[in-house]
């Protein structure tokens, strides 16, 4: 027979898989933008490598959202909905600016800027519901 986890730790498990979430995705990011001015050969491994990254961190963050209780599922929805309408302003705002020929390398920012607004959609609505 199982036995039921401690909150405490289940709220520390949580933490470590956003931790690694967060390591991944920086890791990945990292790499893409590396790839972008690299040779060629280099390009293709930093390609490569940088797949694994964000494959990892997907991986890391269905095991965030598996450990996650009834609240911090609620908590998590919010961050969702509003890092979407945030990523979907920021994109529109960037697109438009780039069809007039401001910030021609900013599309790669936009996946890094989506995780800060989710993080940030994390804090607010964990603030609202404590």
């Amino acid at each position: 027979m199982r036995t039921l986890p401690e909150p405490q730790s289940l709220k520390q498990q949580r933490k470590s898989t956003l931790c690694v979430f967060y390591v991944f995705a920086f890791l990945a990011i990292g790499t893409f933008t590396f790839a972008v001015r690299a040779s060629h050969a280099a390009q293709e491994a930093l390609i490569a490598l940088g797949i694994v990254l964000a494959g990892g961190g997907i991986w890391s963050f269905l095991r965030f959202l598996k450990v996650a209780d009834t609240h911090q599922r609620l908590i998590n929805h919010e961050a969702t909905n509003f890092a979407f309408v945030a990523s979907l302003l920021l994109t529109l705002a960037v697109g438009l600016l780039q069809r007039f020929g401001f910030l021609s390398g900013a599309s790669l920012l936009i996946p890094a800027l989506m995780i800060a607004l989710w993080s940030i959609g994390l804090i607010l609505f964990s603030w609202r519901y404590q």
